[in-house]
């Protein structure tokens, strides 16, 4: 694979720090519960691949996506990049809308990294998971989607677009917004990558509204 420069995460890869367990966070809610959203499950697979893309691992050309198979040691990423170099010929929206890889995959391997914890639920039911970087991600959270600030690096730059888009940075309503040129152009050398995510998960969510409306549900999605 050609490259394209220092990769923005360095020699040293973890992505158990990275865009898309950052992005994870934000689907968190008080009690440690992941969110039911769909949309969240489309906002951490473009978190992947903005972080392979980032590590140099995910090229794009006219009709495919291009991987370095490499493994990079988080499981969710790997299971990602054997896919892709299994089935070449997929189109980037078909990878944004693999079911098969989960939030909860991203969360899991967030907390087998020790990024996260993980915890039993009520009575011992269930999952739930407490972020240990809870200062990171209430900076994640409180970031403006309008413009970058002095000193965001390139993926502080793509969980702030892909949260945007997400409706994660909107607590309440859970409303997905279009972040500004600048802060797609402050993810360098991903931007295409990054504008492509935004724009799936902005008609994900109309697709999935019109879906809901259908069989009479009610978002958020």
């Amino acid at each position: 694979m050609p490259s394209r420069g220092v990769p923005a995460y360095g020699s040293a890869m973890d992505l158990s720090g990275g865009v898309a367990v950052r992005l994870a966070a934000l689907c968190l809610d008080e009690s440690g519960r992941l969110a039911g959203r769909m949309l969240c499950g489309d906002a951490v697979r473009g978190g992947l691949l903005l972080d392979l893309a980032l590590a140099q691992r995910v090229e794009s050309t006219d009709d495919s996506i291009v991987v370095d198979p490499t493994p990079t040691g988080f499981p969710p990423a790997d299971r990602l990049l054997a896919a892709i170099a299994v089935e070449p010929e997929r189109s980037l929206d078909g990878w944004l809308g693999e079911r098969r890889l989960k939030l909860r995959d991203v969360a899991d391997g967030a907390a087998l990294a020790g990024r996260w914890e993980l915890r039993a639920g009520p009575l011992g039911l269930g999952r739930r998971y407490a972020d240990l970087r809870q200062d990171e991600t209430r900076r994640d959270v409180d970031r403006q989607a309008s413009a970058p600030e002095p000193g965001w690096s390139q993926a502080d730059a793509c969980v702030t677009a892909v949260a945007a888009a997400g409706g994660l940075l909107d607590r309440e309503g859970w409303h997905p917004e279009r972040p500004g040129e600048e802060v797609v152009a402050a993810t360098g050398s991903v931007a295409w990558l990054c504008t492509a995510v935004v724009d799936h998960l902005l008609l994900a969510f109309e697709r999935y509204t019109r879906q809901a409306g259908a069989l009479g549900q009610v978002g958020p999605f």
